[in-house]
């Protein structure tokens, strides 16, 4: 019997009633692109076009992006959508760029596809379909290890007690073998929406996004570290920073992150430098003040970082990037115009 469970009647109603709120809270959060974009999207007053009917600045290496669940790679300031419209969303690319994984989901239920990088689907990874709904799974957040054998996502491990409550744990499955079980790497705190973001490191641990709830029923988001799979792991920044959405560069060195630092939409980027061996960040710059913007991606070569974020007042997400090595801040550059993407699927950038 659970801590809750073994209160009075009276009591358990009134937790049972923070928790409610908090969880909603926490899942506000989660899903913050995705709703934010849709009430966004409402009061726009853009013309929203398909990203192959868009021109756009050319951009080192290449990029790909989701609008609508279909994925589309983005190479010398042309789109070409790969897969259709089918509910796509949060692809990753394999080290060597060969490939990526990615989330289809449906109306309650999602998984994780492997495909060739011109869209040609090789794997379904998960199963999370059951012939009972309220038992179908979530998986999101895909991202390949850095040798390519594995994948983490966050899943959906149910409660046998509620099988509506989601608290996301993040797993590592092998990537070349869809029938090997998958490992669970964290455990997520009660009621707040779960462990997502997940980003393997070379030297085997793991940073992501880890959401808590503090005394006063606040739901607060840190970037966690752990060293090995299980182990209680690390914030490496504070719960009032509110620090979400991590990126690496692809030498390590350095981590991009968004802030809400107790804001409810505009939040900061923030770039500080990371160093994997002693699970701790530097000081963070703020590269990005006070917008609204989500999703950020270090280019290959780390000389910039890409977000998403609207151009106007209740406009739709567009591609932005900002130089985070400069001396002074200087304005982001606007990459798109009229496009409607996704923001809580983040750029996957490669040098190829």
């Amino acid at each position: 019997m659970s801590a809750i469970e073994a209160r009075s009647p009276g009591t358990s109603s009134a937790v049972r009633a923070l928790v409610a709120a908090a969880l909603v809270v926490a899942m506000c959060l989660f899903g913050f692109g995705v709703y934010h974009a849709a009430s966004l999207f409402k009061n726009s007053k853009t013309q929203i076009r398909r990203p192959t009917e868009a021109s756009a600045p050319s951009l080192p290496g290449t990029m790909y992006v989701v609008q609508a669940g279909a994925i589309y790679r983005f190479q010398h300031g042309s789109f070409r959508q790969i897969v259709a419209e089918d509910g796509w969303m949060q692809p990753a690319l394999s080290p060597d760029g060969s490939r990526l994984v990615a989330v289809k989901r449906s109306v309650n239920v999602s998984d994780l596809y492997v495909m060739s990088t011109g869209g040609r689907i090789s794997e379904q990874l998960t199963h999370s379909e059951s012939p009972t709904v309220e038992l179908n799974h979530w998986v999101f957040y895909p991202r390949y290890t850095h040798d390519g054998s594995t994948v983490f996502f966050s899943y959906d491990a149910k409660d046998p007690y509620n099988s509506y409550r989601v608290d996301l744990a993040i797993l590592a499955t092998s990537a070349v073998n869809p029938s090997a079980r998958a490992e669970r790497w964290t455990v997520p705190n009660d009621y707040t929406g779960g462990d997502v973001n997940p980003i393997p490191l070379r030297n085997g641990g793991l940073i992501y996004t880890k959401f808590s709830i503090d005394s006063q029923s606040v739901v607060h988001s840190q970037i966690w570290f752990q060293d090995r799979r299980g182990s209680p792991g690390v914030g490496l920044t504070k719960p009032a920073d509110d620090c979400s959405q991590p990126t690496l560069s692809s030498d390590e060195t350095r981590i991009a992150m968004v802030c809400r630092r107790g804001g409810l939409q505009a939040a900061d980027l923030d770039v500080a430098a990371f160093d994997g061996s002693t699970a701790a960040i530097g000081e963070p710059k703020t590269v990005v003040n006070d917008e609204v913007l989500a999703s950020p991606a270090f280019s290959p070569d780390g000389k910039l970082v890409a977000f998403f974020g609207p151009a106007e007042e209740g406009g739709p997400f567009q591609l932005w990037t900002v130089d985070p090595n400069a001396a002074t801040t200087h304005p982001p550059r606007q990459i798109t115009t009229s496009l409607d993407l996704d923001s809580s699927s983040p750029p996957a950038w490669t040098g190829a």
